[in-house]
């Protein structure tokens, strides 16, 4: 196993709190672990090696001599956390708040050593208290997850967990016994913050919101839901989307509504920035909640092959397709329009010959002729009297400045 990275997903949603969502129907304030596949939020290292979580918020079920549970902390001192008899311990994170949790970075003694844990289970909590549950998979089995080497092993839970506790509980170990250092991967999900889920892919499903104060996802109430309110969902997914439909579904959810009869007005930055009824016990009229299907919007333009966001191969969207760039006449004044469209303060190089790899699918543009000054992509000239003739061994790319 490779030493962990903290390399997260660069390109996040930006969220802030939200307040006063009311709720179409009353929400038990009984807070329960729960899981989601994904997340709208960047996920990273909670603080155990950095101090952020204190000493008093890391317990364990059993400590030997100075091996204190606070020694747990990724590569900070060279052994760690040690009880006097391996078997059936658990060492325990308050994490503080409810977050999103995405996996975990395990380390043994000092690298190289041979004590370390082989095989661990995770369980995670809301409270604390007696709402723990295992992390299962899709047969009801506890998963175990295993470690080769004393070394930093970062290990991806197939699911995101719901909580704010978080306990290990070492299976089998070398030698003896085992030390035990690591780190907890997540991020703190903010209210008003929005999934797409149970669609054909990311970009389609049944639309859930998350409501801070009381930790829970909830559904959007089919009545009054149209074009123009999955259009800001959409755009709240990723603001380089736009809907195509506004759709419904009967099938079952536990969640509750947490929106009804929303009414966008076009111009909001999140679904929840848009008005709708939040009489707190007002039910849905119907059983149907609201769902959408996203697509990029027309010459939409990303970056594939590279070795970071700002860089690799220029890919544009149209006619429902992901197509590359042909790299005649491609220059810093093209590449400097695609840079900016995404966010970068220019460009540091315009890439030709397939410099980021071959593409696969339609070329969709030749004979590039950008200015330089324009806003989108789109405006761009080209040459296209004719189908473009190129193949992918002439694919276009870009380095885009970064800082």
């Amino acid at each position: 196993m490779m030493a962990p990275s903290y390399c997260t997903i660069l390109i996040a949603l930006a969220v802030t709190v939200l307040t006063g969502l009311c709720f179409a129907h009353p929400v038990s304030n009984t807070l329960v672990p729960t899981t989601r596949t994904s997340v709208p939020c960047v996920s990273g290292p909670m603080g155990m090696e950095s101090g952020a979580i204190e000493d008093s918020g890391i317990t364990a079920s059993s400590v030997y001599s100075i091996y204190y549970p606070h020694t747990a902390r990724l590569n900070v001192g060279s052994a760690g956390w040690l009880p006097p008899t391996p078997a059936n311990q658990w060492i325990q994170v308050d994490l503080g708040k409810y977050v999103a949790i995405t996996g975990v970075v395990i380390q043994g003694y000092s690298t190289g050593s041979n004590y370390y844990v082989t095989t661990f289970t995770v369980q995670y909590s809301v409270s604390g208290g007696s709402d723990w549950q295992g992390l299962l998979d899709a047969d009801g089995d506890i998963i175990r997850f295993s470690v080769s080497s004393g070394r930093p092993t970062n290990l991806t839970f197939p699911v995101v967990l719901m909580a704010r506790y978080l306990r290990i509980l070492p299976q089998t170990w070398t030698s003896g016994g085992y030390y035990v250092r690591f780190e907890v991967l997540g991020c703190i999900v903010s209210g008003g913050s929005l999934l797409l889920v149970d669609g054909e892919d990311a970009l389609s499903g049944r639309v859930e919101i998350y409501h801070q104060s009381t930790a829970t996802w909830g559904a959007v109430c089919s009545n009054g839901w149209d074009l123009s309110d999955a259009h800001i969902a959409c755009r709240q997914h990723h603001r380089f989307l736009e809907a195509v439909q506004a759709g419904a579904s009967s099938a079952g959810t536990d969640l509750p509504i947490v929106m009804n009869q929303v009414a966008c007005r076009g111009t909001e930055n999140r679904l929840v920035d848009c008005p709708f009824i939040c009489n707190e016990y007002q039910q849905c009229n119907s059983s149907r909640v609201a769902t959408v299907v996203c697509l990029p919007k027309m010459n939409t333009v990303r970056l594939v092959g590279g070795s970071n966001n700002s860089s690799g191969r220029v890919e544009v969207y149209r006619n429902n397709t992901w197509g590359s760039i042909c790299d005649n006449d491609w220059d810093i004044n093209d590449a400097a329009v695609v840079c900016r469209f995404l966010g970068f303060s220019g460009a540091q190089a315009a890439k030709s010959g397939a410099y980021f790899g071959q593409g696969s699918g339609p070329v969709h543009m030749d004979g590039v002729a950008c200015t330089g000054t324009e806003g989108s992509f789109g405006d761009c000239p080209s040459s296209c009297w004719e189908e473009p003739q190129c193949s992918h061994s002439q694919d276009a790319g870009v380095i885009c400045e970064s800082g």
